[in-house]
């Protein structure tokens, strides 16, 4: 369960530094890039609070916590690609 919780904190911090970096190289406007800036904080934001609670031993409220996004980063993957 503690890999599955790594691999799900991974993939939350992977797509907030993917979105980072696409709204500082994208030829957004600032109302654009300031709109990206809110789901990063709340990916980073749920990583971290994940890493929090797998530290505090609380393992399901932890996959909850960074399974939620990693859940919804695949069906947007999964959509973009169909």
């Amino acid at each position: 369960m503690i890999i599955l919780i790594w691999i799900c904190i991974v993939a939350d911090v992977a797509a907030a530094v993917f979105l980072l970096s696409t709204s500082m190289n994208s030829d957004q406007d600032a109302a654009g890039a300031g709109m990206v800036l809110l789901p990063v904080i709340l990916l980073i934001g749920l990583a971290v609070l994940s890493y929090f609670l797998m530290q505090k031993h609380y393992n399901g409220w932890a996959l909850v916590t960074s399974g939620l996004p990693a859940i919804v980063l695949l069906y947007l993957l999964f959509i973009s690609v169909t």
